[in-house]
């Protein structure tokens, strides 16, 4: 009997490239306290401290009875631990929300305890912690599974997304006058599956969702637009398996940079680019004698293509590990990740890498900022026209490896002749 099986793998590499995780080398981890045990890392936010880079902190909802919002520093150890508020389920945070007239650090917190969203401050006095605005949770009666947070680039008004397992997902406006955070439902957003995480593009007016069985969707941030929102790519195709995690956004200058997706069920992150919205590739956190220290099933993760501090001069990438105990993320040199693929993905804080430093002002934090992006949004898979400043990176199976399938396949036709 004749097996076509080199025949049909060649004509297949050959006609559609393929995409292959790349692998990355953490250079360290989290290093929680003894009382985090049996706590499960559902998520993770990076406050990028403008004064002191070196010093900028991790906040990470963990979701067990004895563990809630914890702080961890660059160099992965465990700074505070508002362990009285309970398990946390998500976590957000943004720089200059005006409490009381003084713009401060606003993070927003899911708490099952309080079935709803706490809010804190980074404290002005002791920046390794975070202080509790108000008595309890300022929206209450819903358990929240993921949150982001937005400041309006033309009113400079704030937001709060928040999403569910079930699959809502509200927008509310914020305000800080009373010394108090209080919250507006403005929109009602139209989904299709369990919210999984949330990530705003400030300048491209963009909100990211992955859904669950979804994959990843694009909304308007803007509170008068339209409620429905864009897939940009399907679970289980487009680079994603059928189980996706928290996504997140490299924000280079002059609108370019990646979003990044948690694949749970790949243990690997997968990579779009921000302005075309295609896929990249994909790559999994893993030492180097074949991933003792490893990103399992991936939950949470964090980027930044800002200067954080010595240890990591050009940014840094951080995904969850769902198997360790304690759970804990692992850390990654941004370069690393990026000089992986192949062409590199962009650096931006080299001014050769990927196009360049062209005059744009975001400044790669959580939150935001910054000018230009995208027009009209494109359908998925294809790059906007006339995209020009596209970072696009992309790994297919090289040619050598095609001309050894046909080689194989001439040599089974000459055996069987």
């Amino acid at each position: 009997m004749r097996n076509p099986t080199p025949l049909a793998l060649a004509a297949l590499l050959l006609g559609t490239p393929v995409s292959a995780q790349v692998v990355v080398p953490p250079t360290s981890q989290s290093e929680p306290d003894p009382s985090i045990t049996g706590g499960v890392l559902q998520d993770v936010a990076l406050w990028v401290s403008p004064g002191a880079p070196g010093s900028s902190l991790f906040l990470t909802a963990y979701n067990s009875p004895n563990s809630g919002l914890v702080t961890f520093g660059v160099g992965g150890e465990q700074l505070d631990a508002e362990l009285p508020d309970g398990p946390m389920s998500a976590v957000a945070v943004h720089d200059g929300f005006p409490l009381s007239g003084v713009q401060q650090t606003l993070a927003v917190a899911a708490s099952i305890n309080l079935n709803g969203l706490v809010a804190y401050t980074v404290d002005p006095d002791r920046a390794d912690r975070v202080v509790r605005v108000g008595a309890g949770a300022f929206v209450t009666g819903t358990q929240f599974s993921a949150v982001a947070l937005h400041q309006d680039e033309d009113s400079g008004r704030f937001h709060v997304f928040a999403g569910t397992s079930t699959g809502v997902l509200q927008q509310y406006e914020l305000a800080g006058d009373t010394g108090s955070v209080t919250a507006t439902l403005v929109r009602t957003l139209t989904t299709t599956g369990p919210i999984a995480g949330l990530a705003v593009d400030e300048a491209s007016d963009s909100l990211f969702v992955t859904q669950q069985g979804q994959g990843l969707w694009r909304y308007a941030a803007a509170a008068d637009a339209d409620v429905t929102g864009q897939q940009l790519a399907i679970q289980g195709t487009g680079g994603l398996s059928n189980n996706v995690g928290r996504v997140a956004l490299y924000r280079a200058r002059g609108g370019e940079g990646y979003l990044l997706v948690a694949d749970t069920g790949a243990d690997a992150f997968a990579v779009y680019e921000r302005r075309a919205r295609t896929f990249v590739g994909a790559f999994r956190l893993a030492d180097d004698d074949g991933g003792v220290i490893r990103a399992n099933d991936p939950v949470a993760l964090a980027v930044s293509a800002s200067p954080l501090g010595t240890a990591y001069p050009e940014g840094l990438f951080v995904g969850s590990d769902a198997f360790s105990s304690p759970q804990r993320f692992l850390y990654a040199r941004w370069p690393a990740v990026a000089e992986a693929f192949d062409p590199a993905l962009r650096i931006d804080t080299r001014s050769d890498s990927d196009g360049g430093t062209d005059g744009g002002t975001d400044a790669g934090t959580d939150g935001g900022g910054g000018t230009g992006g995208p027009g009209p949004l494109p359908p998925p898979g294809v790059s906007p026209p006339g995209d020009s400043g596209c970072s696009c990176a992309s790994a297919s199976v090289p040619a050598t490896a095609a001309f050894a399938l046909l080689a194989l396949v001439r040599v089974g036709r000459r055996r069987r002749d």
